[in-house]
């Protein structure tokens, strides 16, 4: 599809939010795979995803309403700025089959561009519409037609308007006067690849791996000795998919490609198999053989040396981390997890982790060099226990609960997937 995504901006600004508001659009426009200008005014200088490779360019004169009250009083400098835009956006349309704007029917600073594009859509019915409103909805003000402030309270043909929050619906019909049902909601998605600058070995596993959706997601960065006990945190895990959960579990062993570091992964990976965990559930980074935008050379070296700046990427997705070492001296990693937001589970058996980390954690016992704990009646009983446990104390922790929910339902993909792209298809609800 031909979308043309309008704006009026000058400069691109880091500190004005609506600049990463479109930037985020215009990355899930191209990565759907469809054919994107990006509209913006004289001057304006892209950079970042305003300036990737398959994104057209489309300027517009710079017509910024200092008063509103100038449209009236100096009626033919408005109108000749009006005349100046629908002299460029006539080629952009004709060759447009939707037209995505931000905040143009709603500011009175963008007066012009609003009455410009009312005017030239009337020539080019076939053109949709979709108004991204950002700011809080006005009272409705009657103008008469005559009065090109009429434009910022009135429906506007063959479109849709666009809001973030639902409970705003109302009051924004009431200001267009338009049915409630003409307005869709379309939260901002949460770019982390942008927000956190990921690494490029963390987007290329993000478009491999499924890091997003699951209900518990988590890392163990760890060279594969026994001592690590990973196959606790398996069998942990298998517990909480058998108590309904979604997971994914992504062992990063680094320093792990010796022969018995080898047997010792194979034997865990036959364990996970036996409990029903598959090869998207549990992960174990030695084993990537390619991955998108890396070349062959690098990724033979994370399996080996994973880098610690992904690690700390993926950290901002994980929501929990589980520690069942059975020796340490600190732990840096737990710290660095839960730095990152996530709720430490920590070994009970290996009393140092009491002294380092306090309360403010849970532990359950995984035995340890210390002290060995034999379950009663099974370990897989207490595995079942722990997963209650642990899934009770999560239903209260309101920071990681909605951490967890702005990941699975604020990413990019998913709000692309979800609200994006079935809006770019549907019905406009205001008639031409």
């Amino acid at each position: 599809m031909r979308i043309a995504v309008l704006t009026t901006f000058v400069e691109l600004l880091d500190a004005f939010s609506l600049c990463g508001v479109v930037a985020t659009q215009l990355k899930a426009l191209l990565q759907l795979g469809h054919d994107v200008t990006f509209v913006a005014c004289d001057g304006c200088t892209p950079r970042g995803v305003f300036a990737h490779p398959f994104l057209r360019q489309q300027r517009l004169p710079v017509v910024h309403i200092a008063d509103e009250h100038d449209v009236v009083e100096r009626e033919r400098n408005f109108r000749a700025g009006v005349e100046a835009i629908k002299v460029r956006l006539r080629p952009l349309l004709a060759a447009t089959d939707l037209a995505i704007t931000h905040d143009l029917i709603y500011l009175s600073h963008h007066l012009a561009y609003n009455v410009a594009c009312r005017e030239v859509a009337a020539e080019f019915p076939r053109v949709r519409w979709l108004h991204w409103i950002h700011s809080a909805p006005e009272p409705h003000r009657a103008y008469a037609h005559s009065d090109p402030r009429w434009a910022r309270f009135a429906p506007f043909p063959n479109a849709r308007l666009v809001y973030p929050n639902a409970w705003d619906i109302p009051r924004l019909a009431r200001q267009f006067a338009v049915p409630e049902q003409s307005i869709s909601v379309v939260p901002h998605a949460l770019d982390y690849e942008t927000l956190f600058a990921f690494h490029p070995l963390s987007r290329a596993l993000l478009e491999c791996y499924d890091l997003y959706s699951p209900e518990l997601v988590a890392l163990y960065p760890i060279r594969m000795d026994r001592g690590k006990q990973p196959e606790k945190l398996v069998r942990f895990f298998a517990a909480l998919k058998q108590a309904g959960r979604s997971i994914c579990l992504l062992i990063v062993n680094f320093h792990s490609t010796g022969e018995r570091f080898l047997a010792y992964r194979d034997e865990i990976k036959r364990e996970a198999r036996a409990l029903g965990l598959t090869g998207e559930e549990v992960i174990f980074t030695n084993e990537i053989g390619s991955l998108p935008g890396i070349d062959t050379e690098q990724c033979a070296r994370i399996r080996v040396e994973f880098p610690q700046r992904v690690v700390t990427d993926l950290f901002h997705l994980t929501n929990i981390y589980v520690h069942p070492s059975a020796s340490e001296t600190y732990s840096l990693v737990c710290q660095e997890a839960a730095a990152t937001g996530n709720l430490l589970v920590l070994n009970d058996d290996f009393p140092p982790m009491r002294d380092l980390y306090g309360s403010a954690a849970l532990y359950f016992k995984f035995s340890s060099t210390l002290f060995t704990t034999t379950h009663t009646p099974s370990e897989a009983a207490y595995y079942a226990e722990c997963a209650r446990r642990l899934l009770a104390h999560l239903a209260t922790e309101k920071t990681i609960a909605q951490k967890d929910r702005l990941r699975r339902t604020r990413n990019l993909p998913y709000v692309a997937r979800t609200y994006l792209e079935p809006l770019l298809y549907a019905e406009t609800a205001v008639p031409a």
